[in-house]
């Protein structure tokens, strides 16, 4: 078969290429009255087809999974979830950025400590369920003054939280749930 190798077309000025997607899509020819008569068409078509032959043969053979790759990949599976469950994680173009929960928890309870009415607050931040990456979930815990109404109050913490944390973390906030535990008078 007489072909340029820097070009890839045939003699008869038919690209090696498009034989080669007909082979492998097994597409009728493109010019099939060309084709048939065609012997450089012919030739390359005959050593196309047996090539791809062995391609698919080579696909069809089962391929065995290394000993111990299996463990490799969960271990590092483990890692990388025990990693989502503790922080926050923020892409950037120049690298990323871990954020702690207990840091989110620290920065809405001192958010939280802020509103009048409010004595003691713990918050506890746990990962979005299902893990997401940048989203977590409030726990926060109330020790409040006698006097305001209880609702008002903890949607005032719930505002101020939802607004505040994820300016200052990057955190989204997907859910805030408040318990009033103790009332201090």
């Amino acid at each position: 078969m007489a072909m340029t190798e820097l070009t890839r077309i045939l003699p008869c000025g038919v690209r090696l290429e498009d034989l080669l997607l007909q082979v492998a899509d097994a597409a009728p020819p493109a010019d099939e009255a060309h084709q048939a008569t065609c012997p450089y068409c012919q030739t390359a078509l005959r050593r196309l087809r047996r090539d791809w032959a062995d391609v698919t043969e080579l696909a069809n053979q089962p391929v065995s999974v290394p000993r111990g790759l299996t463990q490799q990949i969960m271990a590092h599976v483990r890692s990388l979830a025990a990693q989502a469950s503790d922080y926050i994680l923020l892409g950037h173009p120049q690298g990323e950025s871990r954020i702690s929960h207990i840091v989110i928890g620290r920065v809405a309870q001192r958010l939280v400590s802020t509103v009048p009415g409010i004595v003691f607050a713990s918050v506890r931040a746990e990962p979005h369920t299902p893990p997401q990456a940048d989203r977590v979930a409030l726990s926060i815990q109330l020790v409040v003054r006698f006097g305001p109404a209880l609702h008002p109050l903890a949607e005032s913490v719930r505002h101020r939280v939802q607004r505040q944390t994820p300016r200052l973390t990057g955190a989204r906030i997907e859910r805030i749930d408040i318990t009033i535990n103790d009332m201090a008078v």
